[in-house]
């Protein structure tokens, strides 16, 4: 039996539904108006309460709203006219679970009732199985506990006071901005952080953006303009996907490294390099670099210090605290209190590759807390599912023959990713026995990369 609270200024309509539902068992209140409603929510604390759009003295969605500030709780089911589909949407960013549409069919309500009744179960179910965010996250912070996110972390302090250039690398998604802005706030937190996407710009334009110009060096150069080396002053100059950039503007980016100074476009005076260049990319330059698509010298200039961030692939215990850490913001940027994860979801997320990294989960949390009604996160576990079916669909389109041994060389390969070289999770997840494994690993030629994984994230083998 459920506490139903029906609100509906239609006296028959309200008289109909009270008898119909007393008829199953349920305990039933009625109101007329907004005030009355109030005070009944508040007193009975219903199960469910059915509401209509038009009430004589507030519109339905503002006495939801009014509800929902004072903490009343229960399921809310819209009763609207299709006119009024406005309010509608309304009522449902005020935290609705359902609504219907006049004239009410009865055999319609039961089912939507039978669904709100099932998902209300579910969410209880996933409460009881679920993680609890209690940690209070500070904003723009690194997080994470694995071994490789507190090797960066020990980077950062380690280069912080060094004026000297610094290259980040790391694969789309992975927070290479965030890494630059931290070793920043360290180095020089009182002066500017200035960045550049040199993937976002056609190369003219990215050099005036870079030194600057002259008036009347170019067409529609109608003021001199200052460039972002200068704008930067003694703080950082962040240069984004660093790798785009074309190889000429490539050489006088050196010259300023090993000059100190740069001249704006179409200009004589030569100008003060005072900032720190810090890079970032998510290609390979020793590649580029090979194949005279990247300057060596720009490319040694650029490397003197190296930090490299993971994917998240390589670092499942990241999960846990990144996720607590993005549904904090996220409940302020959205003006929810989400605070459970299933952990069901978080196996899943544990054992999710990440194509898209941190940016990725953290634009999947932002779904699914836009779809989250209360405390509990609701995800749709096909948002992980499709893209690596897709993905799959999209290798076999592509499909090459290969034989078994290339097929189980690469599959051990990615496994001794994904365990950072520990051979115990790796036997375990392949099915095999430890001596065997190795003779795999010598066979396939995957020892110096199994050892670089292990000296990497310091996991025993």
């Amino acid at each position: 039996m459920q506490k139903i609270l029906i609100i509906d200024d239609d006296p028959s309509l309200a008289r109909t539904l009270e008898l119909y539902f007393a008829g199953k068992g349920h305990q039933v209140l009625t109101a007329g108006n907004a005030r009355d409603a109030l005070a009944l929510w508040d007193a009975e604390k219903p199960d469910m309460i059915l509401l209509d759009v038009q009430l004589p003295d507030m519109e339905g969605p503002q006495v939801l709203k009014q509800a929902k500030a004072r903490g009343y709780t229960g399921d809310v089911i819209m009763i609207t006219a299709f006119q009024d589909t406005e309010a509608t949407l309304e009522a449902i960013r005020h935290g609705a679970t359902d609504y219907l549409y006049k004239p009410l069919d009865l055999d319609s309500l039961d089912l939507l009732i039978e669904k709100v009744q099932r998902r209300k179960e579910e969410r209880l179910e996933l409460a009881r199985l679920s993680h609890v965010i209690t940690e209070v996250q500070k904003p723009n912070q690194i997080v994470g506990r694995s071994a490789a996110i507190l090797e960066v972390i020990k980077a950062i302090a380690r280069v912080a006071q060094n004026p000297t250039p610094v290259l980040i690398q790391g694969e789309t998604g992975t927070g290479k901005e965030l890494i630059a802005q931290t070793l920043h706030e360290q180095s020089a937190p009182g002066e500017p952080f200035v960045a550049i996407n040199c993937a976002a710009m056609v190369p003219a334009l990215l050099e005036s953006e870079l030194f600057g110009h002259e008036k009347g060096a170019f067409t529609g150069a109608v003021t001199r303009k200052m460039g972002k080396i200068q704008l930067a002053g003694a703080g950082t100059l962040f240069l984004d996907e660093i790798g785009e950039m074309p190889l000429d503007l490539q050489a006088k980016l050196l010259r300023v490294l090993e000059t100190r100074e740069y001249q704006r476009v179409g200009g004589l005076e030569s100008l003060p390099l005072k900032a720190r260049i810090v890079t970032a990319t998510n290609r390979d330059l020793e590649r580029m670099v090979r194949e005279n698509r990247f300057r060596e010298d720009l490319y040694f200039r650029l490397k003197v210090y190296v930090i490299h961030i993971p994917p998240l692939r390589e670092r499942p215990e990241d999960i846990v605290p990144l996720c607590e850490y993005f549904l904090t913001r996220l409940n302020a940027e959205l003006g929810k209190q989400v605070t459970r994860i299933p952990r069901r979801y978080l196996e899943l997320f544990q054992a999710y590759p990440w194509p898209g990294n941190v940016r990725e989960l953290h634009n999947i949390l932002r779904r699914a807390v836009i779809h989250s009604p209360d405390e509990v996160l609701s995800l749709d576990e096909g948002w992980l599912r499709a893209p690596s079916q897709q993905a799959e669909a999209s290798r076999h389109d592509a499909w090459v023959p290969e034989s078994l041994e290339e097929v189980e060389r690469r599959h051990i390969d990615r496994v001794l990713r994904y365990t950072g070289g520990n051979y115990g999770r790796a036997c375990q997840i392949l099915g095999i026995s430890r001596p065997t494994l190795r003779k795999k690993i010598q066979d396939y030629g995957l020892a110096a990369l199994a050892e670089e994984i292990r000296d990497r994230k310091g996991t025993p083998p």
